[in-house]
């Protein structure tokens, strides 16, 4: 075992208090093909517990994979409505029969699309603002999401981005084609006048990562 799966699986499970309907979410996500790309145990605590601090009325989530993040954030807040956005149709199908299992059907709605498009109809049908965002999806896009979640945000919505952590220099390796679009995401996210930003570190099975925490000001 690495050392950083080591500190990975410790902070798992002393910060975590991961209960057995998110483990069993995990697990079935694994067994039905979804790739490990899901938040930590330990970093599903800490949105849980963003949101039961920030205390939201709408939650929006893009980037649903099998729902683990999205139940996390749901169950901080019993009151809150949810929206949460993928593109993937096998995904979708899983996360919402994740959702039957916590009773969240009712409060959590999951939409099938491109995050953009879907992203223009919510603005369109004038569903905002949102109190907390969460962005989780592909990271090609996450410039476009940004410039959505502040354009449906209000001043004090909170907006979390994960995966800020590049893996690899800054110049570019050939084919990394994700953290190229992470140096500029970050670049174009601490330079964003709406809003005040930090970082923290955090671990995956591939070592360091991070986790973005933006505050929209009120201009």
């Amino acid at each position: 075992m690495s050392e950083h799966q080591e500190l990975k699986d410790y902070l798992d499970l002393n910060f975590s208090q991961e209960d057995e309907p998110l483990k069993w979410i995990r697990e079935h996500s694994a067994e039905h093909g979804l790739p490990n790309i899901n938040i930590s145990p330990y970093m599903g605590r800490f949105l849980y517990l963003m949101a039961k601090i920030h205390q939201p009325k709408k939650i929006l989530e893009i980037g649903t994979l099998g729902g683990y993040s999205t139940v996390w954030l749901a169950k901080a807040v019993p009151e809150a409505k949810m929206i949460s956005l993928e593109i993937n149709p096998h995904y979708v199908k899983l996360a919402r029969k994740h959702l039957e299992k916590y009773s969240l059907s009712h409060r959590v709605e999951i939409r099938e699309g491109h995050g953009v498009d879907l992203l223009s109809q919510i603005a369109q049908k004038q569903e905002g603002p949102f109190d907390l965002f969460f962005l989780d999806a592909d990271k090609e896009n996450n410039i476009l999401y940004l410039d959505w979640a502040i354009h449906l945000s209000r001043p004090g919505s909170l907006i979390l981005i994960d995966n800020v952590i590049p893996k690899g220099p800054k110049g570019g390796i050939p084919g990394n084609k994700e953290a190229v679009s992470i140096y500029a995401f970050n670049d174009y996210l601490t330079k964003q006048p709406a809003i005040e930003v930090a970082a923290i570190t955090t671990l995956n099975r591939h070592g360091l990562d991070g986790m973005a925490i933006a505050l929209r000001k009120d201009t």
